[in-house]
């Protein structure tokens, strides 16, 4: 029940068309901290646009997406953002964002929203290990100063690469790929590379995560996640609309 007493992620009345098209129409849900949420539906029901909306790939034509991270926001916390033109604000106990008024790598980047799609989208030449590592690049480009630190090889960016590749490596034996670690990505089994993804997903801290049809279509699958980082899958769908091509 903490989807009601400590929501992370907050829909309200999401609405999304294209044109004369109304993919999503009047959706509500909210996502509660360390849960996991699944969004349940048919092909073409509007789910793919749902995640599209929350991770920024479309502006929804409608609704409100409230996040708050590392801590509880009230509704008189969310009603005073947007009544502000602000896209987020710090509240006594974290940070509250509101997605829709937000370009998609800010999504990312400051509200730390991860996913991963329903298509793999590896890297598929590099390694399973510089996988991981690309996912972490925000913290190394800035202890590389933007490469020059990097190139002089300062401590700290020494610190923060052996910081990077200890991550990669925990999740790599999470997902019980630690023996695959210097293998092309590519030459990995469709399962492999599924959990390659996700750990992929969480190495960048996200929260929270969105996986897309993590489990897969054709086989089953071990997702391993975090404790503290709640996951929405694609539960409770309400007024989702017709069509989804996303």
């Amino acid at each position: 029940m903490r989807w009601r007493t400590d929501p992370l992620l907050v829909v309200e009345h999401l609405t999304m068309r294209f044109g004369g098209l109304v993919a999503v129409n009047d959706l509500s849900f909210d996502v509660g901290r360390g849960d996991i949420t699944a969004l349940i539906g048919p092909n073409g029901a509007g789910k793919t646009t749902v995640f599209n909306c929350i991770t920024g790939f479309y502006k929804p034509t409608e609704g409100r997406l409230a996040l708050a991270r590392e801590g509880r926001a009230t509704r008189e916390d969310v009603a005073a953002l947007t009544q502000s033109p602000t896209r987020n604000k710090r509240f006594a106990e974290g940070d509250l964002y509101l997605l829709e008024r937000m370009p998609d790598f800010e999504i990312s980047w400051k509200a730390r929203v991860a996913r991963t799609f329903q298509n793999i989208r590896l890297f598929q030449g590099m390694t399973v290990l510089e996988n991981l590592l690309v996912a972490q690049h925000n913290p190394l480009m800035a202890a590389s100063g933007m490469t020059v630190l990097g190139l002089l090889g300062a401590a700290t960016y020494r610190n923060a690469e052996k910081a990077a590749i200890d991550k990669a490596k925990a999740w790599l034996e999470k997902i019980d790929l630690m023996d695959r670690a210097d293998d092309p990505a590519g030459e990995l089994p469709y399962g492999a590379q599924r959990r390659l993804e996700i750990a992929r997903a969480m190495c960048t801290d996200p929260d929270p995560a969105l996986p897309r049809r993590a489990g897969g279509r054709s086989q089953p699958e071990r997702v391993a996640r975090p404790k503290q980082s709640p996951a929405l899958h694609p539960r409770r769908p309400r007024h989702v609309g017709p069509a989804d091509r996303a």
